[in-house]
């Protein structure tokens, strides 16, 4: 009877062990998570810090040799913006998610302020807003060959992207 009880002492003590080591898991996995969600949060604000200065230009065509700072202030010149040389700090053509998608790549600008990117683009909306037959367009931008809309937006997060896009399906069910 012995054996038995030391036999059960000691499952009962490897029991309370393994509960005791459950618990202290338990609140490490706790605190892992919040660490987690605070770097997580500081990252998102870090990309949306690193992305104030940013515009993203849409279905402008692409063709060798183009000087995009060139057409940028081209388009400045059409929606009453004019860019300087010291406005655009750099602008390239970003890879494509989708390489079979055959619009253009998208151009990215990141100008010298953020005040100056505002301003950009306020009036390119209020130049779409004035013009409703003819919205800003490739022919706008002395870039010869098919009249091609041109769009602009500002340069989201990933996350910000997904929300705007959940928000625009749902308004275009409400109102269809």
């Amino acid at each position: 009877m012995d054996v038995l009880q030391s036999m059960y002492d000691k499952q009962q003590k490897k029991l309370e062990e393994a509960m005791q080591e459950i618990s202290s898991l338990k609140n490490e996995n706790t605190k892992l998570r919040e660490n987690q969600i605070k770097i997580n949060s500081r990252l998102t604000i870090m990309e949306k810090e690193t992305r104030v200065n940013n515009l993203e230009f849409h279905c402008i065509p692409e063709n060798r040799g183009e000087h995009l700072v060139n057409t940028l202030k081209q388009m400045g010149k059409t929606i009453g913006s004019y860019v300087e040389d010291g406005h655009i700090v750099k602008c390239t053509r970003i890879a494509k998610w989708n390489k079979e998608n055959n619009r253009p790549r998208t151009v990215l600008a990141k100008f010298a302020t953020p005040l100056l990117r505002d301003k950009f683009f306020a009036n390119v909306i209020n130049y779409n807003k004035t013009h409703p037959s003819d919205k800003l367009n490739s022919s706008h931008l002395g870039i010869a060959g098919e009249k091609m809309p041109v769009f602009v937006c500002e340069h989201l997060t990933p996350g910000c992207q997904g929300i705007t896009r959940s928000c625009s399906s749902i308004c275009q069910r409400e109102i269809v």
